[in-house]
C-alpha cells in the first residue's frame, strides 16, 4: 500500500533539453547595386557602336580583297571618249590650297592613280599625260578640244572648246609629270599629290579626231591599315560592352540569410 502511494505521488522527470536549435539558412535574392545597373547601361550603349565599327572594318577588308585586281587597284572603265578636236582633257583633277608638296591627307592616303588607254583602232598611236593644269591650259589654248566636266554613270559629259584644230605633238612637250604613248594599250601610273592637275588624251602626233578607251584604277596604301584599326577598335568595344553587361546582369545572384523560424523539435 505504501509503495503504491509513493509511486503515485512521484513527480515525473522532464527530459533534459538538447542543444539549442540552429536556424536553417535559406536563399533569398539580393538586390543589385547601383554599380551593376550602371554597368548594364554602359554596356548597352557601347554594344551597338562596337558592332557597327567592327562591321565597317570587316566590310572594308572584304572589299579590298574582292574588288581589287592583283596589283591592289580598284578599277573603273569609262565609255569610249571621243573628240573632233585635238584632245580630251580633264582639268582640276586635284584641287587644294597648298603648295606643290600636297596636303598631309594625300600623303597619309598614299594614293596611286593608274590609267590604261588604248586607241579605238589597233594601229592608233595614242598619248596620255598628266601635268599641271596651268601648263595644259597654255598648251591647249586657242585649240579645239573636249573637256570632261562630269560623269553620268560611265559616260563622260563634255564641254566643247572651239579653236584651231592643230597643235604641236605632245611628245615634244617637257611639262608632263607623267606620260606614255604608243599603239595598243598604254599604261600610266602616277602617285597623286596636291595641286591642280589635268589628264590629257591625244593622238601621239597631235592630230584631231581623238577616240580611245580608258580604264581608271586607284589604289590607296591606307585601306588595309584603316580596316585593321576599325576591326581592332570595334572588337575591343563590343567585347568590353558584353563583359559589362554580363557583370551587371549576374551581380551577386543570392546570399544566405537565417530563417526566422527554428526547426520543429521531435
Amino acid at each position: 500500500m505504501t509503495n503504491t502511494l509513493e509511486s503515485s505521488t512521484r513527480t515525473p522527470v522532464e527530459p533534459s533539453p538538447g542543444a539549442p536549435a540552429q536556424p536553417t539558412p535559406v536563399k533569398t535574392p539580393s538586390k543589385r547595386s547601383a554599380g551593376h545597373i550602371v554597368a548594364i547601361v554602359i554596356g548597352c550603349i557601347m554594344l551597338l557602336p562596337g558592332f557597327g565599327i567592327l562591321a565597317g572594318g570587316s566590310a572594308l577588308a572584304i572589299a579590298q580583297a574582292a574588288a581589287t585586281d592583283d596589283d591592289g587597284y580598284f578599277r573603273f572603265t569609262l565609255d569610249r571618249v571621243e573628240s573632233d578636236g585635238i584632245a580630251v582633257a580633264t582639268t582640276h583633277l586635284w584641287l587644294d590650297d597648298v603648295d606643290n608638296e600636297g596636303p598631309w591627307v594625300l600623303d597619309w592616303l598614299d594614293l596611286d592613280l593608274r590609267l590604261r588607254v588604248e586607241g579605238a583602232a589597233a594601229t592608233d598611236d595614242v598619248f596620255v599625260g598628266i601635268a599641271r593644269s596651268a601648263d595644259v591650259e597654255r598648251y591647249l589654248s586657242q585649240t579645239t578640244y573636249s573637256e570632261v566636266t562630269d560623269l553620268d554613270n560611265r559616260t563622260p559629259d563634255y564641254r566643247e572648246v572651239i579653236g584651231v584644230r592643230s597643235v604641236g605633238s605632245p611628245l615634244d612637250q617637257e611639262f608632263w609629270t607623267a606620260s606614255t604613248s604608243g599603239s595598243g594599250e598604254q599604261e600610266l601610273t602616277w602617285e597623286a599629290n596636291g595641286g591642280r592637275w589635268s589628264v590629257v588624251v591625244m593622238n601621239a602626233d597631235g592630230s584631231p579626231d581623238v577616240s580611245a578607251d580608258i580604264e581608271v584604277g586607284a589604289r590607296s596604301g591606307a585601306v588595309t591599315p584603316i580596316a585593321v584599326i576599325l576591326i581592332v577598335i570595334g572588337g575591343f568595344t563590343a567585347g568590353l560592352a558584353i563583359v559589362l553587361m554580363v557583370v551587371g546582369i549576374r551581380g551577386r545572384r543570392t546570399q544566405a540569410s537565417p530563417s526566422p523560424f527554428p526547426p520543429p523539435t521531435p
